[in-house]
């Protein structure tokens, strides 16, 4: 029979079990209240989030002969065409590889260009459509460049060097073609997706998806690689924030690198994730991107360099894969 001690005991007992299991709820509750104000904006940096690499072998069946060398193209944007030398990707990239993969590497950026274009189909009215990536491509694998040289004339002459590093490669030679869009749609507030036509190239992810159909069809034997757009600032309505949270008419930045991965699921593409794969946040842009606080420094093109460099030498894997 228990006494009047033991139960007082146990009432004891009980009690700071109840007073700990308090305390502890309250504590849980602080903490996922936080210490911001209400109506704060949460960033990517409050979350931890995994980076959504997607890493496709190419089939054996489709690979060309090893000519000893290890041929890419970059075809993109403003991070390629501004910032060539070696302190370009491409360049940097090929520093990091070692000896034994030779690489020839060829820059084909046009600057200030998207990946969609302004119409589904060719219209004079908009020459700049020549430069966008499904023109791009097309003019690839035609292997006719007729287009870009009589487009650039009249967008911008400066675009005729990389026209002729186009026009000087040899497509059967290369091994892998990277191509690094998304930034500038986002700024210019491109359409994301078109749910009525997946092929639609007035939508980012529309433009890519129906350019790597015509490069699979065309070039098997290459290895396409999409890489994602990275972090930025942005200033919308006198407002400057990350690009994590400002909606730039159909989106955040994030939301164009979602849609990029879900076309190259789709088509077993690889793509390398850029935007959560590196620490370019907002609390780093003053170490890896330039006083416009959107294009890649020297620093910034090296953290993208080296994970194509990861890449090529079989480091990168798919997440937990």
């Amino acid at each position: 029979m228990k006494t009047r001690k033991d139960i007082i005991a146990h009432i004891c007992i009980i009690a700071v079990i109840l007073i700990i299991l308090m305390v502890s709820i309250f504590k849980l509750v602080k903490w996922n209240q936080g210490t911001k104000d209400a109506g704060a904006v949460e960033t990517d940096e409050d979350f931890d989030v995994e980076t959504e690499d997607y890493i496709v072998s190419m089939n054996e069946d489709n690979l060309k002969p090893d000519d000893g060398k290890t041929t890419v193209v970059f075809l993109g944007d403003d991070n390629l065409a501004d910032y060539s030398g070696k302190d370009g990707i491409p360049e940097q990239f090929a520093s990091l590889l070692s000896a034994d993969k030779n690489p020839v590497i060829y820059n084909a950026g046009f600057s200030g260009t998207t990946a969609s274009a302004s119409n589904s189909f060719w219209d004079d009215a908009h020459p700049e459509d020549a430069f966008t990536l499904y023109w791009l491509v097309k003019s690839i694998t035609l292997q006719d460049y007729t287009l870009l040289n009589n487009m650039a004339d009249r967008v911008n002459p400066d675009y005729k060097e990389a026209i002729s590093t186009l026009e000087s490669i040899d497509w059967d030679s290369v091994d892998i073609l990277a191509l690094m869009y998304g930034t500038n749609d986002y700024l210019t507030g491109r359409q994301i997706t078109d749910p009525a036509d997946p092929m639609n190239t007035v939508a980012y992810s529309g433009a890519l998806n129906a350019s790597l159909q015509l490069l699979k069809e065309t070039y098997p034997h290459i290895r396409v690689v999409v890489t994602a757009p990275t972090f930025c600032m942005v200033e919308k309505d006198g407002t400057r924030a990350g690009a994590d949270v400002t909606d730039m008419g159909y989106g955040r930045l994030p939301d164009y690198m979602v849609a990029a991965k879900a076309i190259c699921v789709d088509s077993n593409i690889t793509f390398i994730d850029n935007y959560y794969g590196t620490e370019i946040s907002e609390s780093t842009v003053d170490k890896y991107l330039e006083k416009d606080e959107i294009h890649l420094n020297a620093a910034g093109r090296k953290l993208i360099a080296e994970r194509f460099a990861d890449l090529v030498s079989g480091k990168l894997r798919t997440q937990g894969a």
